[in-house]
């Protein structure tokens, strides 16, 4: 019931945050060895270092890639109905105020103003899907860190609850003990009351005893005188 709960506020949290996050998609012209290339551009709202991470390893489920000096050069890039994998591909990620711009262009060709319109058309949406699947992973992950949380309450409410149930039975020990060092206390003061009226009562016969002892010795006593007595 507690994972169920904290996964719940989990999702509640992927909705608002997607939500809440930004969308800064713009046409963008930037050099490349000397030469300008019409892109597009998207400033996401996540580290740049992250970010940088995460692009690189999107576009390298979707074609290959290469390093260059300050750029990545990509190949093959294929994502359905979006990237034309006969066309090579530039891009590069920078940092703005500590966040990740990604910026990608077609490379290496003479477009007409048309093509490149479509195709930079087509690279807005692509990376208008790869800056949400960014939102959406480290949201994601948010949600795994929120579940494994959740794992670990569980196994200790899970704890708690056995621990509260041998409590109880150790309670219930402790009072059986109770009742029954409080019978054999009782039994113990009777115990100890009986023999301390016997002690006074031996110490009573004890003297009687002695008294008696005393009686008989003078009728012994007389029988011998009335022995001496006798011719």
């Amino acid at each position: 019931m507690l994972k169920r709960i904290i996964v719940f506020i989990s999702a509640v949290l992927v909705a608002n945050t997607l939500v809440g996050q930004s969308y800064e998609i713009k046409n963008e012209t930037q050099r490349i060895n000397s030469n300008k290339y019409d892109g597009v551009s998207s400033l996401v709202n996540g580290d740049f270092e992250k970010v940088e991470d995460f692009w690189l390893d999107y576009i390298k489920d979707l074609g290959k890639v290469r390093r260059k000096r300050n750029y990545y050069q990509v190949t093959e890039f294929s994502l359905k109905d979006l990237a034309n994998d006969t066309i090579t591909y530039v891009t590069r990620v920078e940092s703005i105020d500590s966040l990740g711009l990604i910026w990608l262009a077609p490379f290496g060709q003479d477009f007409s103003d048309e093509g490149l319109k479509i195709l930079n058309s087509d690279i807005e949406k692509i990376l208008k899907l790869a800056t949400r699947a960014y939102y959406v992973s480290v949201v994601q992950k948010k949600i795994d860190q929120s579940e494994d949380a959740a794992i670990i309450v569980s196994k200790n409410h899970q704890k708690l609850i056995y621990h509260g149930e041998n409590l109880v039975d150790d309670l219930k020990s402790a009072e059986e003990l109770k009742l029954a060092l409080e019978t054999k206390l009782e039994e113990t003061i009777l115990k100890i009351k009986v023999l301390n009226q016997q002690i006074v009562d031996n110490k009573e016969a004890v003297v009687d005893a002695y008294e008696d002892l005393e009686k008989v010795k003078k009728v012994i006593d007389g029988h011998k005188e009335s022995l001496k007595k006798i011719k």
